[in-house]
């Protein structure tokens, strides 16, 4: 039994709003856990949930712009792969020409979600909960509805300083260059041949304006007298402990 286009688009739009719903509830999770440390492993735990729930609808969206027959129906009612399944559909050869790096990465990235998301559902939590792996696929998350949907996590969940904060203090320190190279492959896509400067705070060249969009750190700059190019520093450090210099990517300290 083949959908017509319209219900295609109304089984699409019902799948958006249940990803913005999971979303939603995954960022108040990721807020609240740097609040209450006696509470962090609750958080976790549906941090985790919340953030296969929002992949999984939202792979089943791309699904159904690539491949609508892959909406199967049971009982003559629309029925959804489930994230694995309906990430080997999307990682399938067919979709290469289409499916861009950045969007592999963060497949590839979320396949690993329903491994810890069962362990959750169906044995005891453990005391301490890994939530790297949902933190970064998060983020990955958040810049691709970005790109597809035009909505960023401040049309989500707006706060100050961005709700991205929380999340990046989620991920495991161990893995700050991995979340930082998986990243970077969104904002090339994002940002094209324009280079963008070298953030001070993670290493990562995503600075616009006068903020990462990798970390999320509010940057300062002054101009090298060196090679004319432009040194950033963190604001919050330069205000709270007084730094006094920024060093350039060509190695030059410069006086702030």
């Amino acid at each position: 039994m083949t959908c017509s286009p319209e219900e295609l688009a109304q089984i699409a739009d019902g799948l958006w709003v249940n990803a913005q719903d999971s979303l939603r509830h995954a960022l108040d999770h990721f807020t609240e856990r740097e609040q209450s440390r006696a509470e962090r492993q609750h958080h976790d735990k549906w941090i985790i949930l919340s953030v296969h729930q929002a992949a999984e609808c939202i792979c089943n969206m791309r699904l159904l712009e690539l491949a609508p027959e892959s909406l199967f129906r049971a009982n003559g009612t629309p029925w959804f792969p489930s994230l694995p399944v309906a990430l080997g559909e999307l990682m399938k050869p067919d979709h290469e020409t289409t499916v861009g790096a950045a969007e592999r990465r963060l497949f590839i990235l979320m396949s690993e979600l329903s491994g810890i998301r069962n362990q959750l559902m169906h044995r005891t939590a453990p005391e301490q909960i890994d939530v790297s792996i949902a933190a970064m696929s998060m983020m990955g998350l958040l810049k691709y509805v970005e790109r597809f949907k035009g909505v960023s996590a401040s049309d989500i969940v707006w706060q100050s300083p961005p709700i991205e904060t929380n999340v990046i203090s989620a991920i495991r320190y161990t893995r700050h260059t991995e979340y930082g190279d998986f990243i970077a492959v969104f904002l090339r896509e994002k940002h094209g041949d324009r280079l963008l400067g070298l953030c001070p705070a993670c290493a990562v060249r995503g600075v616009v304006a006068s903020t990462c969009e990798a970390c999320f750190t509010e940057l300062g700059k002054v101009e090298c007298p060196n090679c004319e190019g432009t040194a950033y520093y963190d604001l919050f450090v330069h205000s709270h402990q007084g730094s006094a210099t920024a060093e350039c990517e060509c190695g030059t300290i410069v006086s702030i």
